[in-house]
């Protein structure tokens, strides 16, 4: 097998590497993401390639939507959606953010910075297609994500329990809404609050990694031959 590379950023579309990440999410954030849906989707992940360019492995990534039907809002009642007027006045400028996680081996401050301006860079990008306003949720458990998603200065549309198909398990989950142009701005005039969340390790699972348990983990990483 020809060497790995260093590990990069690749949109992903075939239907065994989609699948391949959806078992990831499945491990990491306890979602498991249907093949349409991801399809559908652009599915950027964090890899490794050989000399031909084939990916070998996966280490993380995120998905954004930029068609309804976004399964952020499938998840609620559909009365909340429908009564929330500010949602209904944007809903045609939204796209969804998801999908998001981070191999724990992955322990590089540096690293994680890249990961979250290359994130960046595309929700910016979604601008220039009309779509200025990002919709999201994540698990209310998670504090430091929620502090994270709060530079784009969200709109909150519902927090409660919540299943949907691809949950592992019922969660109590946020939904909101965020601009997109907050964030432009969070960058550009408030760098040093927005640089202490880019060297965060936000994405755990629910036990600390010893050694021995990162080097068997790193074992279960995917080779796509």
């Amino acid at each position: 097998m020809a060497q790995k590379s260093p590990i990069t950023f690749r949109e992903i579309t075939s239907d065994a590497h989609l699948t391949a990440y959806s078992s990831f999410t499945k491990r990491y954030i306890d979602v498991e993401y249907p093949l349409d849906y991801l399809k559908r989707s652009k599915v950027m992940a964090l890899v490794t390639e050989n000399d031909n360019g084939d990916i070998q492995s996966m280490f993380g990534g995120y998905i954004v939507a930029l068609q309804g039907p976004f399964r952020v809002l499938e998840q609620l009642p559909q009365a909340i959606v429908q009564d929330h007027k500010e949602l209904q006045q944007k809903l045609d400028k939204c796209f969804e953010l998801t999908g998001l996680w981070i191999h724990p081996l992955l322990k590089n401050g540096t690293f994680r910075a890249k990961f979250w301006l290359r994130l960046f860079m595309d929700l910016v990008a979604q601008t220039i297609k009309g779509k200025s306003y990002l919709l999201y949720s994540y698990d209310a458990s998670k504090k430091k994500l929620g502090e994270m998603y709060s530079i784009c200065k969200p709109c909150r549309i519902f927090e409660g329990e919540v299943f949907i198909p691809g949950m592992t398990v019922q969660a109590t989950e946020i939904v909101e809404m965020g601009s997109i142009h907050a964030v432009m701005r969070a960058f550009y005039k408030e760098p040093a609050y927005v640089a202490r969340f880019l060297g965060k390790r936000l994405f755990r699972k629910r036990l600390a990694y010893r050694k021995q348990e990162a080097a068997h983990e790193l074992e279960q990483v995917p080779v796509f031959n």
